[in-house]
């Protein structure tokens, strides 16, 4: 590593790139613009690309997604940088995501000059005034600073309310002539001083976690859901500590992991345990109308959860009220809660966990309990053995053939699911070992996600011995493909399942629903959703990129071998792409 200290630093971008490594920031994402050249430089010939190295993604979209992957994978922040206007215009859905999912990320724009006299014509249709407000709405903080002295305290400001707790992504320009701005003298970049740190978690009133523990031991049905909590490994002793001295039933939220999948008090699947429940505690939950009550719209079954729990007691661990803004509708209406624990929600769970166990509750009560719930778990498990064994020669092969396949062909490997397919996942043929072991959803919904975050994911994990794999749509890799060659690029170790129903199967199945509720012909729903005629070459767009990737698996008894040689090739070293076509449902 170059050491900057024997180095010259002599403009503006210079000490921009010193905060950068000072602020140990691993990775910079980017697609390239002339609007941040200054800070590229610096990057690249003050610091000589080590400490933070480049990472150059062919879209905004996916160098954003690479970052969120990133910012998951190691609980660090992720910091990319777009050019001006256009670069954050691409950038923009997956900023979206990204705050949506909570995630500490810092994005820097390349903006100006401000000084009109600096500027080519160019520079003029791509300055506003101010850039930000492309992003003000979903972000939890923007600055444009005027002067090199405040770019620096936006720097470091930027990192510290992104890393306070609820996280987000935060978006800060940095004026081309600043960049540019020659020093008069070396200067240390601050990035140690004690205002800069990010906030201590908010631990939580000891009063209501009493009331809370009292209420899981008195209940008749209690229920558990955890959500957000799952990409921290940390998550998983506590929960389960709590959720055995109450005996409660546990589901997790929509796309996270936080509980072991094989824990017989785990019901995740079943569609009715939500409506027994009297009391469900909802920790760190996006959406608690979702979680707890449902939303009962008869317009459409489409991605239910489940009936809905009228009458519960609702409990709200979370920091979901110091989130967000009235831009958006995400989170959904006033949540329906009862009681409410305002603070950070690991330390809130850990204190519930000691909280119970000292109080102590009915032992034969809810040994019985546990029984019962036992029992669910059981039937639950069977379904699943069920379903696989009706489908397992379909071909189309099923979505349970193709989950319990890539899990049998990783499962004795130190394996992390960095990201899943929502829509077509198959719950119960992926044992999960609790929180950590899946990384969570997009956050916000947009297509597009999943090839970045993976590699983003991916290349934060390398040479840990983590061995990490992806599952998604073949519309979510058709919106990002150039993500394959920024982990050739960077010699990321990744398997890449592509699942190709050649459709936009959600959409699909949204048409094919108000056309029987039309009354309408059904057999047309197919129309504008199908990516076939021609059928696109999936695994030539991989190998073109510089993935290794074997021919399309059609047949379901070459799954498992196909599977087998893709996991040798990626232990390797190598970026795997195996393209499964995959039935709509």
């Amino acid at each position: 590593m170059r050491d900057a200290e024997t180095l010259h630093m002599a403009y503006g971008s210079d000490l921009m790139a010193q905060a950068l490594r000072d602020l140990e920031v691993e990775y910079v994402f980017i697609n390239p613009g002339s609007s941040f050249r200054g800070l590229h430089d610096s990057l690249v010939n003050y610091l000589g690309d080590e400490t933070p190295k480049m990472v150059l993604a062919t879209h905004e979209m996916t160098a954003v997604a690479m970052a969120h992957g990133y910012a998951k994978a190691t609980g660090k922040t992720g910091v990319c940088i777009l050019h001006n206007l256009v670069g954050l215009m691409n950038g923009s859905m997956a900023i979206f995501n990204a705050f949506c999912d909570q995630v500490p990320m810092v994005i820097f724009g390349g903006s100006g000059p401000a000084d009109p006299g600096q500027r080519r014509f160019i520079d003029w249709a791509h300055s506003a005034n101010t850039q930000a407000d492309l992003v003000r709405p979903y972000v939890k903080w923007t600055d444009e600073p005027a002067s090199l002295d405040g770019a620096m305290d936006s720097m470091l400001r930027a990192f510290r309310i992104a890393g306070t707790a609820p996280k987000g992504p935060v978006y800060v320009s940095l004026d081309a002539g600043l960049q540019e701005e020659e020093l008069s003298a070396p200067r240390a970049s601050g990035a140690d001083l004690p205002r800069y740190r990010p906030a201590a978690p908010i631990h939580p009133d000891p009063a209501a976690v009493e009331r809370v523990a009292r209420a899981l031991l008195d209940a008749e049905m209690p229920l558990i859901v955890c959500g957000r909590l799952g990409i921290d490994a940390r998550a998983t002793a506590p929960l389960v500590r709590l959720a055995e001295a109450t005996g409660v039933a546990y589901l997790d939220d929509r796309t996270t992991v936080c509980f072991p999948s094989l824990h017989p008090q785990n019901l995740n699947g079943d569609k009715e345990v939500r409506k027994l429940a009297d009391l469900i505690v909802a920790v760190d939950v996006q959406d608690l109308t979702l979680a707890t009550k449902g939303y009962g719209v008869g317009r459409s079954n489409i991605m239910g959860t489940g009936a809905g729990a009228a009458g519960a007691r609702i409990v709200d661990v979370s920091l979901n009220d110091y989130f967000g803004n009235s831009w958006s509708r995400f989170g959904g209406p006033t949540p329906p809660l009862d009681d409410q624990i305002l603070a950070d929600p690991l330390t809130t769970l850990e204190a519930l966990a000691d909280a119970v166990e000292r109080i102590g509750g009915d032992a034969a009560r809810i040994a019985a309990r546990k029984a019962a719930l036992a029992a669910r778990h059981d039937a639950i498990q069977a379904r699943h053995a069920e379903a696989l064994a009706r489908r397992s020669e379909e071909s189309p092969i099923s979505m349970e053939k193709l989950t319990h396949e890539v899990y049998q062909a990783v499962k004795d490997e130190d394996w992390r699911l960095v990201v899943r397919n929502h829509r077509t996942w198959r719950d119960g043929y992926f044992p999960f070992s609790g929180a950590g072991d899946y990384l969570g959803g997009d956050g916000g919904g947009g297509v597009g996600y999943g090839p970045g975050a993976a590699v983003g994911a991916a290349l934060a994990l390398k040479g840990s011995g983590v061995f990490p794999v992806a599952m998604i749509g073949d519309g979510d890799f058709m919106m990002a493909p150039g993500a394959v060659w920024s982990a050739a690029h960077m010699e990321v170790p990744l398997l890449m399942v592509i699942l190709n129903n050649h459709s936009w199967g959600n959409d699909e199945l949204h048409q094919r629903e108000v056309a029987h509720q039309r009354g309408r012909d059904v057999s047309r729903a197919h129309i504008g959703q199908r990516t076939e005629e021609p059928h696109a070459d999936l695994v030539s767009i991989a190998r073109g990129f510089g993935a290794w990737a074997p021919e399309v698996v059609e047949d379901p008894a070459t799954l498992a071998p196909v599977l087998r040689e893709a996991v040798s090739r990626v232990k390797q070293g190598q970026f795997a792409v195996v393209e499964v076509i995959t039935a709509l449902e």
